[in-house]
Parts: C-alpha cells; sequence; structure tokens
C-alpha cells in the first residue's frame, strides 16, 4: 500500500519506491530504500513527518504516494 494510506504511529517496511529516476533517487537519499523500517509521526494538510532510519523527514503527499510499504 502507499505509505500516504498508512496508519500514524505503525511500523511499516519499504517494499518498493515508485516514480521517474530522479524522485526515486531523491527519496534514496533521504533513506527511503527497501527493506527500511518507516512509520508515520504525524499526517497534516498533505505532508506527513516520517521516522526513517532514526531521523524525522517531512514529505508531501505526492512523495508519499510513490513509497509502497508493507506492515512489519
Amino acid at each position: 500500500m502507499p505509505l500516504n494510506l498508512a496508519e500514524i504511529n505503525q511500523q511499516y517496511i519499504v517494499q518498493k519506491i515508485c516514480g521517474d529516476e530522479e524522485k526515486r533517487h531523491y527519496l534514496e537519499t533521504l533513506g527511503f530504500v527497501e527493506d527500511t523500517a518507516v512509520r508515520i509521526l504525524s499526517a497534516f494538510f498533505g505532508y506527513y513527518i516520517v521516522m526513517v532510519k532514526e531521523s524525522k523527514i517531512a514529505i508531501g503527499a505526492d512523495f508519499a504516494r510513490m513509497i509502497i510499504v508493507q506492515a512489519d
């Protein structure tokens, strides 16, 4: 399921990153790589605060839709 449909404060594992090469590379530099644990800390007005590798990252809904996750 896309990250934007995930529940807040539940752990998920990144399965796949969709989108064009440039956007995938950008998300990978932020730490969104396959088999990485992620958790949404908060969501408001189409923006998400996500915990990735002990870092809090803010992303928009467009990027959240590109991150395919599975419940841990």
